[in-house]
């Protein structure tokens, strides 16, 4: 019944004027959700549907990561869209995205070697489109405003109700069996909304923003205080915060100590990374508190082989005095390396940069953690 009725009042909208306040015939403000549409994103909204195909905005224009770029782009219910470099508007791949972020990439979904009666026939991807689909895809826009079908017609729950949907590189169609007979048999699903929980973050700087969206789907939103998302001179990007950091390899893994930084600053961790028997840049994570005092001795009777090493100072102290961690890791095959670190903080963990070889330490919610390069 709630779905039924905010679909009713989406048909009422697309023959309504729309709640909406203009500052100038270069802005239109919504009361609904607080947001304002201008410049070149607004006369693409008016020109492609507007209210009924989009939705309402959902969040401010401002530079985002689309694609693997950085682009002025503004979020809708139904759509993202984005400016491009030469000035040209248009709509995210959020089909492709939201299936992504699900763990179904659509490249895993059945396909077909030819159309049925009536159904149009897409070679690039081997999927067709039937009806009543197809003749929606046509009359609004077409390959240009939804791109290729990357599935097979299907069904899905959507709100606790079972619909026949199909989705394509930037869109996914719901057929509506209560509004069959009427315009609205066919809506645009509101993927806008699904998919900026994930990727309507506000971004970091430019240098770990390809990064932190690489891993997004694992990590959430990147958390910032409300003096940093407060920016005079434009779109926030958030910074890696400076935090001290040593890192000493081992056999099987690595030893990582900080002393992170956040609204309130953390005493020193020592995280002990288990490396993962079939993937080198997976790793189970502990973490101690480090609890070695400056002019400690670390007594260990054992002598390491040649090219090995026994850990000093924190790593030592937690190494010696917990046979686990020990027999986890092996022998420290280098020296301990210090240096200035990056560190931010996300919903389901946390990142530190090691800037001396361009690794990332991405340390998850739940004892995983991936030592990676960083993404340009």
């Amino acid at each position: 019944m709630k779905r039924f009725t905010a679909i009713l009042m989406l048909c009422l909208s697309a023959l309504i004027l729309p709640q909406a306040v203009s500052a100038s015939n270069q802005e239109r403000c919504f009361r609904e959700t607080g947001y304002c549409i201008s410049g070149p994103i607004l006369r693409y909204w008016e020109r492609n549907g507007g209210l009924s195909t989009f939705g309402f905005p959902i969040s401010n224009q401002g530079m985002q990561m689309a694609e693997d770029r950085m682009l002025q782009a503004q979020w809708f219910e139904r759509d993202r869209l984005e400016i491009q470099a030469d000035g040209r508007v248009t709509a995210g791949r959020l089909g492709a995205r939201y299936l992504e972020l699900q763990d179904r990439p659509w490249q895993t979904f059945p396909t077909v070697d030819q159309a049925d009666p009536g159904c149009a026939y897409f070679a690039i991807t081997r999927h067709q489109v039937c009806e009543p689909f197809l003749t929606y895809w046509r009359t609004r826009g077409g390959l240009e405003r939804f791109g290729y079908p990357i599935t097979e017609r299907i069904r899905e729950e959507i709100e606790g109700k079972v619909y026949e949907v199909q989705y394509f590189e930037r869109r996914r169609m719901e057929f509506h069996p209560e509004l069959a007979g009427t315009p609205y048999e066919v809506l645009l699903g509101r993927l806008g909304v699904e998919v900026m929980r994930i990727d309507g973050c506000v971004s970091l700087e430019p240098m770990y923003e390809p990064t932190a969206y690489a891993y997004r789907r694992l990590l959430g939103c990147p958390i910032a205080s409300s003096r940093e998302l407060v920016s005079p001179t434009g779109p926030v990007q958030l910074r890696m915060r400076p935090v001290p950091l040593a890192v000493q390899r081992f056999e099987r893994g690595v030893m990582l100590w900080t002393r992170r930084w956040g609204d309130v600053p953390v005493p020193s961790e020592i995280f002990v990374l288990t490396s993962s028997s079939t993937d080198p840049q997976r790793f189970t994570w502990q973490m101690f508190a480090d609890e070695w005092t400056e002019g400690t001795p670390i007594r260990f009777s054992e002598t390491p082989p040649p090219g090995r090493y026994v850990p000093e100072r924190g790593f030592g102290y937690v190494w010696v005095h917990n046979a686990e961690v020990r027999s986890r890791l092996g022998w420290a095959i280098e020296p301990e390396q210090g240096e200035t670190g990056g560190h931010r903080q996300f919903q389901r963990g946390f990142m530190i940069t090691r800037p001396s070889n361009d690794t990332v330490f991405i340390i998850l919610d739940g004892g995983e953690a991936l030592v990676v390069p960083r993404k340009n």
